[in-house]
């Protein structure tokens, strides 16, 4: 994994650890688009726009045409000359988008903006699909998309065991800094949910730093790891390493899972598939319906 690519990972956390203002719409659809948040560029190719986007901001890591796009910056420190310098006519600005004097001049420079909110939850993600195809003319094909989306959150609802599931403890980085543990009230726990698993440490809210003491009392019967932070670490070797996944159970017992960050946090069009590559590590006797958009290259697995 590239440099370029693991610090646009922690910025994809960065994004979802913190988790917009007035803007002008397009008179037409717009042809030259530049797309900020990983979520919102996904939609865009799903929706068969991709032709259409003009530059990205460095958390649009999927589909991987969108790397090779030129880029204005991280989310949340967007350039405001670079963006203008495309010369776009809509600008699409995921939730958190920045800073607010960047976003403020290219509100003011009298483009078609438009503040997408990203959210958590099923209908957060369909709402989401819908409000970037009715910004782009692209509303029946982001209609048919969004209800294509929600019966796969439906269909993964009614397959995925809600009682007894495992506990399960998401540890990130956003870069330099203690590994933190992911609690209530964020993409995380939503993620797990939704997968039919349970949070290891109910009373922790946001992304907290960890210390070996409460993980050792929660003993989790899985660790994710986003695969980022596996590189970061210098691969398994050194995520082995540490306390946190040499002295628990899970760690012990080859209950390591390591995620693609953007995948399984991002709450794109993919999140329900995202979901179900979670709950069949989870629930492994269960009939889990949906493939996994990974194909051939697994984006969540059992670590080996």
């Amino acid at each position: 994994m590239s440099r370029r690519v693991r610090s646009a990972l922690a910025g994809v956390l960065a994004a979802v650890l913190t988790g917009a203002g007035p803007h002008a719409v397009a008179a037409e659809a717009p042809e030259r688009i530049i797309s900020v948040g990983g979520a919102v560029t996904e939609t865009l190719f799903a929706l068969g726009l991709g032709d259409r986007i003009v530059a990205v901001d460095s958390t649009s890591l999927y589909p991987a045409e969108a790397t090779a796009l030129p880029q204005v910056g991280y989310l949340r420190q967007l350039s405001s000359e670079g963006v203008l310098a495309q010369r776009p006519d809509m600008v699409l600005l995921g939730e958190g988008a920045g800073p607010a004097s960047a976003v403020e001049q290219i509100t003011n420079s009298g483009l078609a903006v438009e503040n997408i909110a990203i959210g958590w939850s099923p209908e957060s993600v369909t709402t989401m699909i819908r409000k970037v195809g009715d910004a782009t003319g692209a509303g029946d094909r982001a209609g048919t998309l969004a209800d294509s989306v929600a019966a796969d959150f439906a269909a993964l609802a009614d397959a995925v065991p809600q009682e007894d599931g495992p506990t399960v403890l998401l540890v990130i980085s956003a870069g330099a800094g203690p590994l933190l543990g992911a609690g209530t009230h964020t993409a995380a726990e939503v993620a797990i949910s939704l997968a039919g698993g349970r949070l290891a440490l109910p009373t922790l809210e946001g992304y907290k730093p960890l210390s070996l003491e409460p993980v050792l009392a929660a003993d989790p019967d899985y660790i994710i790891v986003p695969s980022h932070v596996v590189e970061i670490l210098g691969g398994m070797d050194g995520l082995r390493e540490l306390d946190v996944i040499a002295e628990t159970n899970a760690g012990r017992n080859g209950r390591i899972i390591i995620a693609d960050s953007l995948y399984l946090l991002g709450f794109g069009p993919r999140a329900p598939q995202a979901a179900a590559d979670l709950a069949r590590i989870f629930h492994p006797d269960a009939d889990i319906p949906l493939e996994s958009a990974g194909g051939d290259h697994p984006l969540i697995q059992l670590a080996k």
